[in-house]
């Protein structure tokens, strides 16, 4: 199987226009869910999975739509938040039901069968570890050698996710670049796992580079320090 990683559209709060913790996408954001949409329409996909965060879903959205598929919501791949202690900022996100009310191309994942609950912001960085490497064992178990799928998360949990495919032992064995609405590719074939691409922006070619972004609009890099990777 194949599975796509794509890091959400560049949101308010990437552009630090917005506090929350459930903050919408930016205009430019916007604009690139729809070059997502275009890079990954004729990949064959089997299913759509997303954070339930609304960046995410509005992310997948175009997507989705293109190809006629629902976005299934997982709770491992929500964000982690990281915030200093005594923020009493709340994730802001509704029961599942409240979310697919709003985004009716949005559905509980039907494989998912413990209860839909979005984990704490104040979360220990084992937990994240621990959900990650479930669904990553989710994915592989589920789909077949032929199968594509999209994973529309967050940063964290991208990087986490790649790191759960490759390697056995729990934890960060390596840090990522991974900017807002890039494209990462991972495969699992016959049982051997390996990485296709990494932080993939060629698609956003044209479009003014993020604010937050680690590459400038000629598209070199940024110099940056170590807390700008995952």
């Amino acid at each position: 199987m194949i599975a796509y990683l794509v890091r959400h559209a560049e949101s308010l709060s990437n552009t630090k226009e917005s506090a929350s913790l459930n903050a919408a996408l930016s205009d430019l954001g916007r604009r690139q869910t729809i070059a997502v949409a275009e890079r990954l329409a004729a990949a064959e996909i089997s299913a759509i999975y997303s954070s339930p965060f609304d960046r995410c879903i509005e992310t997948a959205a175009p997507l989705a739509e293109r190809l006629g598929l629902p976005i299934r919501i997982r709770p491992e791949i929500c964000e982690y938040h990281q915030i200093p202690e005594g923020d009493e900022r709340t994730h802001g996100l509704e029961s599942i039901e409240a979310i697919t009310r709003r985004y009716p191309i949005a559905r509980p994942c039907p494989d998912h069968a413990d209860p839909f609950e979005w984990t704490p912001t104040l979360e220990p960085f084992e937990s994240l570890l621990s959900r990650i490497r479930r669904f990553e064992a989710f994915l592989k178990g589920r789909w077949g050698d032929d199968d594509a799928v999209v994973v529309f998360s967050h940063g964290s949990p991208t990087a986490r996710l790649i790191d759960a495919w490759l390697t056995m032992q729990p934890g960060p064995s390596f840090r990522f670049i991974i900017d807002n609405a890039a494209v990462s590719c991972v495969r699992f074939h016959a049982g051997v796992s390996s990485l296709i691409c990494l932080n993939d922006v060629s698609h956003l070619a044209g479009l003014p580079a993020p604010r937050s972004g680690n590459y400038r609009d000629d598209r070199t890099i940024k110099k940056l320090p170590p807390s700008g990777y995952w």
